[in-house]
Formats: structure tokens, C-alpha cells, sequence
């Protein structure tokens, strides 16, 4: 009828040809295959996959420098050594204020004795920080026990990090990344500090296999998918700590940090050795460490003090 609305219906059925005839329409096939979803450990693996090469994509230096502005902040894909990369620049000019260098990778990362480091490019945070000294006072090995201190700190609301004298960073007893701090003079004397930090914030077993001591990784403490949301935040907050001890130490040295040290250090306490060239030089109990950063063993002679150098602490035998 002219003024009213057409209605149309529409039909979920499936469509039929007036050719089909009613026995046709019945042997419509069917599939009584099984249907499943991937296991959810599958699916996890596939999600942490996805999560590990996100953290491959360049770090975004503006992110960082917001959270970071007492610095220069500059980021690359690819490096030899950050550590190595600032030392160069600044024995040429002490730098007017600190700079921040961050890598995902780099292809000869050093530590301690000149050992390697070993990662997968985005694997860990990898950062060097450049602080230009200004006091006149001596700086001796206890600037790595500071700067070691300024990273558990800057981590401490996420997760637990205890240090092992003289450099190293542990989590549940296993090492979760080190520090490596070196001086280093200008032509007219100016002296800057080179804090070289790197931290594990995933490892798979092939890696963990090429490292060849119990290790640890951040991903553990925190959720893989915050580490990668959050990466360039949570570098900003470990290098601003960093920045401030060194600063700090830089006035007043390492005695006012001493306990904070202590109540952090892993091996306090224990039966330890120290290694030198591979083999055990001395061995007792750590009791301390003094204003200087020098570990402090009762041994069966007495209290002896011992400087980082070239000896490395890991617990004896019968301390195990």
C-alpha cells in the first residue's frame, strides 16, 4: 500500500539453489574433525617470543632524555664497547656534563679482567655514563661498589638485588649483570668517570650456556612485557642513580655509603676464596669492607684487607 514502509527479513540459513532437490539439501557435508587451540604453553612461548624481539627495536633516546635531563643522551643499534666509545671523547675533553650512551648491542662489551660480555642484541640494558668530576678528592676502586649500590637501588622497587664485592650484580644468588668503572684524564687534567653498566633483562638456555656461570635476568623479577613497555624508563631511573652516586661519591666519598653497601652485600658473612690468575690466594670470612672499598676477611692470621685489582671473591667450599 503507497505510504507504508517495505519491511525486508533476512534469514541466517544457508542458501539453497531452486536446483537442489530436498535429499541434496540434506547431504549439505559436515567436518567432524577435532578442533583445538594451541596448548598455553605454547602460546606463552609464542607471546615471550614476540616480547624478546620486540626489545631488538632501537631504543628511543627522547623517552630516555624526559626521564634523564641531567644529561646527553645518545642511543645506537650496534657499538664495540660504550665504555670504550666515551673514553675515547673524553680523554680528548672532559665533558661540560655527563652523557648517557646506550647500545642494544655491543660487539666487544667488556668487564672485569678484560672478560667478554655476552648478549643478544636487546637482551640486556647496555649503557655507559660519562660523569665529569670536579672535587679534588682521590677516586679509588670503591667508585664501582657505589655505582654497583646505585643500581640495586634504582631496582629495588621492582626486585631484590644484592651485590657481590667488587662489581657484580645478583639476583637469587646468580649474577644478573655488572658494572665496570674507569678514569680517565683530559689533556689540561680534568677527570671524568666512565660507569659502564649492563643488565640482563631476558636469557635463553643457548645463551645462558655460553656464559658459563649461574646467571639471572630481570624478566624473572618483572614482567617480560613491562621490561619492553618500559625499557627506556627503567634505563633512565638506573643511569639517573648512577649519576647521583657518582656525584655523590665524587664530594663526600664512599664511608657515608659503606652500610648501605653492606646491608646489600651477598657474601657478607660467608667463607669465601679470592681468586687471582686462577687460582686461590687467600681465604677466610667476609666481615666488611672499609672506607677505601677493600674487602676485609678474617682469616686464620687475622683481619686482612684485600683491593679489587686484578682477584675476584666467589664463596669456598666448605662455605658453599
Amino acid at each position: 500500500m503507497r505510504g507504508m514502509a517495505t519491511r525486508r527479513c533476512y534469514s541466517a540459513a544457508p542458501l539453497v539453489t531452486a536446483t537442489q532437490t530436498r535429499g541434496q539439501r540434506a547431504l549439505q557435508p559436515v567436518s567432524n574433525a577435532p578442533f583445538s587451540l594451541p596448548s598455553p604453553e605454547i602460546m606463552q612461548g609464542v607471546e615471550r617470543e614476540r616480547l624478546c624481539a620486540a626489545c631488538a627495536v632501537a631504543l628511543d633516546s627522547a623517552r630516555i632524555a624526559a626521564s634523564l635531563p641531567g644529561a646527553d643522551i645518545e642511543t645506537v643499534v650496534r657499538t664495540g664497547s660504550t665504555n670504550t666509545d666515551l673514553l675515547g671523547r673524553v680523554r680528548r675533553e672532559s665533558p661540560a656534563r655527563a652523557i648517557l650512551r646506550a647500545a642494544l648491542e655491543q660487539t666487544a662489551g667488556r668487564g672485569r679482567h678484560g672478560r667478554a660480555w655476552h648478549s643478544a642484541p636487546g637482551s640486556a640494558l647496555l649503557f655507559s655514563i660519562a660523569v665529569p668530576l670536579t672535587a679534588s678528592r682521590a677516586v679509588d676502586a670503591a667508585v664501582s661498589l657505589a655505582c654497583g649500590l646505585a643500581v640495586a637501588e634504582a631496582l629495588a622497587p621492582q626486585a631484590t638485588v644484592q651485590l657481590k664485592w667488587p662489581n657484580d650484580l645478583f639476583l637469587d644468588g646468580r649474577k644478573l649483570g655488572g658494572v665496570l668503572c674507569e678514569l680517565a684524564l683530559d689533556g689540561t687534567g680534568k677527570r671524568t668517570l666512565i660507569a659502564g653498566i649492563g643488565v640482563n633483562l631476558w636469557l635463553d638456555p643457548a645463551m645462558r650456556a655460553t656464559i658459563g656461570q649461574p646467571v639471572a635476568a630481570l624478566e624473572e623479577a618483572i614482567d617480560l612485557k613491562d621490561l619492553v613497555e618500559k625499557r627506556e624508563e627503567l634505563l633512565a631511573r638506573i643511569g639517573s642513580a648512577t649519576l647521583v652516586m657518582a656525584e655523590q661519591f665524587d664530594r663526600h666519598g664512599f664511608a657515608p655509603l659503606r652500610a648501605r653497601f653492606l646491608a646489600r652485600f651477598a657474601l657478607l658473612g660467608r667463607e669465601v676464596e679470592l681468586i687471582e690468575a686462577k687460582r686461590a690466594i687467600a681465604g677466610g670470612v667476609a666481615v666488611d669492607v672499609d672506607d677505601a672499598g677493600r674487602l676485609l676477611l678474617r682469616t686464620d692470621a687475622g683481619t686482612r684487607a684485600f683491593a679489587g685489582g686484578e682477584v675476584s671473591l666467589r664463596i669456598a667450599a666448605r662455605g658453599a
